[in-house]
């Protein structure tokens, strides 16, 4: 088992998308397709800016535990962590983008990586685009997840 210390920024391996890539490719399709993806203008449409919605796969974790899931906006791409605060073992990567999400958890005093001024320690269950452990499960931080505050919840995702 690696230990790492926590690399922002790290790009995924080609080649390695997985499936949970392949579920948010076919639904950003959907989106597109339904008519969802430009305004009246023909610009792209903002995206959702606060908290979660909308239902996404029925998912089975690593352990085996299944999960119905919310798509929630990651505004920025991060490492997934499976523990070891302060020094964080990598299970995956996970792309900026609209992504699902199984829950979230509040782990007090294990912070998040901060992203300008906001600061959490809301921690949200998922499986990456890159799996380099645990099929790419792991928690994904609240601060680059759009909506709720410093040290809240996303809203319109269940706890865990």
């Amino acid at each position: 088992m690696r230990r790492l210390r926590i690399r922002e920024g790290r790009k995924g391996r080609s080649g390695s998308a997985g499936p949970a890539r392949a579920v948010r490719a076919v639904a950003a399709a959907v989106l597109v397709t339904a008519g969802l993806g430009l305004g009246a203008s023909g610009t792209a449409a903002a995206a959702p800016s606060a908290g979660c919605s909308g239902a996404g796969p029925t998912v089975t974790d690593f352990r085996g535990t299944t999960y119905t899931t919310t798509y929630c906006n990651a505004y920025e791409g991060g490492n997934l962590v499976r523990g070891g605060y302060p020094v964080y073992v990598y299970s995956g990567y996970l792309y900026a983008g609209r992504n699902w999400f199984a829950c979230q958890l509040k782990m007090a005093g294990v912070e998040n990586p901060p992203v300008g001024e906001a600061r959490n320690d809301w921690w949200l269950w998922t499986q990456g685009d890159v799996a380099d452990a645990d099929n790419g499960w792991g928690w994904f931080p609240a601060t680059k997840v759009s909506g709720g505050g410093n040290y809240e919840p996303i809203p319109g995702l269940r706890t865990c």
